[in-house]
């Protein structure tokens, strides 16, 4: 029986990205590879504390919660879903049986889990994790999985204020040569802790004009965070 280490299952509102407003079921996976400064979900790193679920006990709290709640859109997010691929591509299979919309929230860094995945998935939410927020250089596994996630995915960048335009440039060069870049949202970071700082006007305003050489750009902050969602 395929099973995951499971956060949490509940119905919200997306609110990042595109998606903005849309009524989702979340499936939040424990375990994350990374460590990221401004990470929203600490509880999710890792599996401890968590329990094991399978995909037919997942599937039946999402057929619940997408009742209740009047959702078609099942997100998967993490953690790092990607970290237990299996388990997301069976889901994902059973959900698109089921006529369910598929999202996949991700760090874009595991291109080999994707490909196992990307048949059964409707939208790729994919970060860009720049270096000053990870301590890693992380540009050749994004490229990798750009290439398997191609018109499904749309990117997003967290800018903080220790952000560089450097990076933001390495970023903007980085989509820039797929002959259709995906639409990219830079995202002011959520303030949760003294360990982040929001980025300036003027630094925002310096990531927008390096990626205007793009053609579909958006700055949309959290906006669940504003509505105190989960």
């Amino acid at each position: 029986m395929i099973s995951a280490m499971v956060s949490e299952i509940y119905a919200s509102i997306q609110g990042e990205g595109p998606f903005t407003g849309e009524r989702q079921v979340f499936v939040r996976l424990a375990g994350c590879p990374l460590r990221c400064r401004y990470c929203d979900t600490p509880g999710s790193l890792t599996a401890k504390g968590h329990s094991r679920r399978s995909v037919e006990e997942v599937l039946n709290e999402v057929g619940r919660l997408s009742r209740k709640s009047a959702s078609q859109t099942v997100s998967v997010t993490g953690g790092e879903p990607l970290s237990q691929p299996t388990f997301v591509r069976d889901l994902f299979k059973k959900l698109k049986a089921a006529q369910f919309r598929t999202y996949l929230e991700t760090a874009g860094i595991h291109a080999k889990a994707l490909r196992s995945v990307i048949g059964f998935t409707d939208v790729v939410a994919m970060d860009i994790k720049l270096p000053s927020a990870t301590g890693k250089q992380l540009w050749n596994e994004h490229a990798e999985f750009l290439k398997v996630g191609k018109k499904k995915i749309f990117v997003k960048i967290v800018i903080e204020k220790r952000s560089t335009l450097s990076e933001i440039k390495a970023a903007v060069n980085l989509l820039g040569k797929i002959p259709t870049p995906p639409l990219l949202v830079l995202q002011p970071v959520t303030t949760i802790s003294s360990r982040t700082s929001s980025p300036s006007k003027e630094q925002l305003a310096d990531a927008y004009q390096i990626a205007a050489s793009l053609s579909r750009v958006l700055i949309m902050p959290q906006q669940h965070k504003t509505w105190k969602a989960r």
